[in-house]
């Protein structure tokens, strides 16, 4: 598998654990738990955008 491939199937897997973070987040009735899972999301996106990078310039 190439390393574009290898980022590509990293982003899949994170943008999957982002979205169960979210799930995670709306199910909750606690507030400052809601924003943790909410925040945790939003740091795999910044994740996400950075490998997108990579895979765009390798």
């Amino acid at each position: 598998m190439s390393a574009q491939q290898d980022i590509q199937q990293c982003i899949q897997e994170c943008q999957q654990t982002a979205g169960r973070l979210r799930n995670m987040g709306n199910s909750e009735t606690d507030t400052n738990a809601k924003k943790a899972f909410w925040e945790a999301a939003h740091h795999l996106d910044l994740c996400i955008t950075e490998c997108q990078f990579a895979v765009q310039n390798i």
